[in-house]
């Protein structure tokens, strides 16, 4: 028991220390990340939701569809929308739906104003979402770049680091050039999580560090 123990020590210690250079590292890159978005593409935008709730804080009660539109203003401002673009796209799926309508005999109970207001803010979300997707990708790809370049100048190799991990016919398929090559790409790739990440795999490493800490003491007592 007393090897076994020892054994989960040694594993959760050289854990411990790779997740602590890679927190560092991450640190790093998103410390080089940071100017970058300020570049358009890579700025954080508001979410139309927010803004139309934040609107309707300060307006009066009853106010719904006054807020909306004014949200709409507002966020297109912040967004750079072209309004006119939008009015266009409200406008012409308002005539597509006003054309199912009739054919349900629904068209007279769906109000012409709320409609091209609820068709404005789908719009918006649509395109919110589409360009939260672009930017995350846009991060995540400049990260990988940032981590790995970090990680050739300061030539830290995952397989290094974690070898005694690996049996020794891996280990030997490692030690070479391309295997170095590669565990330096691994480590900027890991990096590029971000810091967060490595300091939650930290805390739960240094958790269960305690928990082993705490076995090893009863079972000294008990031996």
């Amino acid at each position: 028991m007393q090897f076994d123990i020892n054994s989960i020590s040694a594993v959760l210690g050289v854990l411990g220390a790779y997740f602590a250079i890679l927190l560092v590292l991450s640190v790093s890159v998103e410390t080089i990340l940071e100017p970058f978005t300020f570049f358009r593409g890579l700025q954080k935008q508001a979410n139309p939701d927010d803004v139309v709730r934040a609107v309707q804080e300060w307006l009066p009660e009853g106010s719904g569809e006054a807020a909306k539109v004014v949200a709409i203003q507002t966020y297109a401002e912040k967004a750079r929308v072209d309004l006119e673009e939008l009015d266009r796209v409200a406008k012409a799926q308002a005539a597509s739906a006003e054309e199912t309508l009739k054919k349900l005999g629904l068209e007279e109970q769906v109000d012409t104003v709320k409609k091209e207001i609820a068709i404005k803010l789908s719009t918006l979300r649509e395109r919110y979402a589409a360009s939260q997707r672009q930017r995350i990708t846009l991060l995540r790809t400049l990260s990988a770049v940032i981590g790995i370049i970090l990680a050739f100048a300061l030539q830290i190799d995952t397989f290094t680091i974690l070898g005694s991990f690996f049996s020794a016919n891996v280990l030997e398929m490692l030690n070479t050039q391309w295997g170095h090559i590669g565990g330096i790409i691994l480590t900027g790739l890991a990096a590029s999580a971000g810091s967060s990440f490595w300091h939650d795999m930290l805390g739960r490493v240094r958790n269960i560090k305690d928990t082993v800490k705490q076995v090893e003491k009863v079972v000294s007592k008990e031996g």
